[in-house]
C-alpha cells in the first residue's frame, strides 16, 4: 500500500514539474492577445511563445501547482476573450 502511495505522488510531482504546451491556430489568435494573456497570468507561470509554422505554442513551467490542470484551458479563453476587445 505504501508503495502506492509514493507511485501515486511521484506522478503527481513529476506532472508539476513537466512543461505543458498549448497549441493555437496562428489564423485565429493574435501576438498580440496571446501577449496580453500572457501578461496577465505572467503570477501562474513562466510563459514562453513561439510560432510553429501555423500554430502558436505556448509552454508553461514553473506552473502553480494550484492552477495546472486548468491553466491552458482558462489561457486559450482570455486570449480569446482579448480578441474580441482588438476588434
Amino acid at each position: 500500500m505504501a508503495s502506492r502511495r509514493s507511485a501515486r505522488a511521484s506522478r503527481r510531482s513529476a506532472s508539476r514539474t513537466a512543461p505543458l504546451v498549448l497549441r493555437l491556430d496562428a489564423d485565429v489568435y493574435t501576438e498580440e492577445a496571446i501577449e496580453r494573456t500572457r501578461r496577465a497570468f505572467a503570477h501562474l507561470a513562466a510563459i514562453d511563445l513561439r510560432r510553429e509554422g501555423k500554430r502558436w505554442a505556448v509552454r508553461f513551467s514553473s506552473v502553480d501547482p494550484a492552477a495546472a490542470g486548468r491553466l491552458p484551458g482558462e489561457f486559450a479563453n482570455y486570449a480569446l476573450s482579448c480578441l474580441m476587445v482588438e476588434s
